[in-house]
């Protein structure tokens, strides 16, 4: 359950992301993990409190999901609107981040912001009426390369408009239009992330 002061002051875009971190739960669970809703790292929690923000993942008590998976110490942690630092070294709000455990600890005892280099995958989410123009698509391949071409993907509700898709059609990172809760693309992105969490498990 939203925690009520969260609940109170949530805008549809706060909730869209909240509904995209559950996509990449699941995609988790069907990697084979099990997943704890916590803020500590240890106990689960039934109130749900997401930053509303950009803000950093060693800093506040937020919720996030830690995964742990069956024959290995490997873990993920699932975090909403968290700066993650670029191959120039300059963070990024990353506003779904799929993170290696590790880095995330290693960020929370050093206060510093988790490296791109371990990130698993990342969500930028668009929550607008209509598709997303060219300066959006162009600022997400930006982004994309700095953090890694492969491991980001663009969502959002709207249809695709015949600008956008074209631009991103050729890229190593992902597009998603008409993404939303239940629809043929919210299947999609789950099906891929489970394949990249996969992917990163068997990578030791």
């Amino acid at each position: 359950m939203l925690e009520t002061v969260y609940r109170g002051a949530a805008d549809e875009s706060d909730l869209y992301e909240a509904a995209l971190l559950t996509i990449a739960a699941e995609a988790a669970e069907a990697a084979g993990g099990t997943c704890l809703i916590t803020n500590d790292g240890v106990t689960p929690t039934a109130q749900l409190r997401f930053r509303r923000s950009p803000g950093n993942l060693y800093l506040g008590n937020f919720t996030y999901v830690l995964v742990s998976f069956p024959d290995t110490q490997r873990q993920v942690e699932i975090h909403l609107g968290i700066f993650v630092a670029g191959t120039s070294r300059v963070p990024h709000e990353c506003d779904v981040a799929v993170l290696d455990w590790v880095e995330a600890e290693r960020s929370r005892q050093g206060g510093v912001h988790p490296r791109c280099s371990k990130l698993i995958a990342s969500i930028e989410a668009k929550h607008y009426a209509a598709s997303p123009g060219l300066g959006v698509g162009r600022a997400f391949i930006g982004l994309a390369t700095e953090m890694g071409q492969a491991k980001c993907t663009l969502a959002f509700p709207a249809r695709g408009s015949s600008s956008i898709r074209p631009l991103l059609a050729k890229r190593r990172s992902e597009c998603y239009d008409e993404l939303v809760s239940g629809a043929a693309a919210a299947q999609r992105l789950r099906a891929h992330l489970d394949q990249m969490i996969r992917n990163w498990i068997a990578a030791v």
